[in-house]
């Protein structure tokens, strides 16, 4: 239990610094809208259904690893959207990073048994 929270503060605190730090790099201002409004409506769609088809896998099925790459899937559909509607605002980059931390999060607390 306490290897879990130790894994989650270390892992937060990382991203969080690596994102300071990819902004500033990169010079990408910080999103003040919501993560959950569309690009469009098949965008909007996808993210409902995938959201819905995610939470029915989590809670009904118990399956965490198709969970996970039911997330990999929306965040890497938002990533493109991100880039196709808005490249100029650059925050694909930013959810790029996302999903690479999620991965990297998933992979070593199920190699190491902190999620488990």
């Amino acid at each position: 239990m306490y290897s879990f929270i130790f894994y989650v503060v270390i892992t937060s605190a990382a991203y969080f610094i690596v994102e300071k730090i990819a902004r500033r790099g990169w010079n990408i201002p910080y999103n003040r809208k919501s993560g959950f409004e569309g690009h469009g409506t098949i965008h909007t769609w996808v993210i409902r259904i995938g959201w819905t088809v995610f939470f029915i896998c989590a809670v009904f099925f118990e399956a965490e690893l198709v969970g996970a790459m039911i997330i990999v899937l929306l965040m890497g559909f938002e990533a493109f959207m991100q880039w196709r509607m808005k490249k100029a605002e650059r925050e694909y980059i930013m959810t790029l990073l996302d999903l690479v931390f999620f991965i990297i999060f998933i992979t070593v607390g199920y190699t190491f048994d902190f999620l488990v």
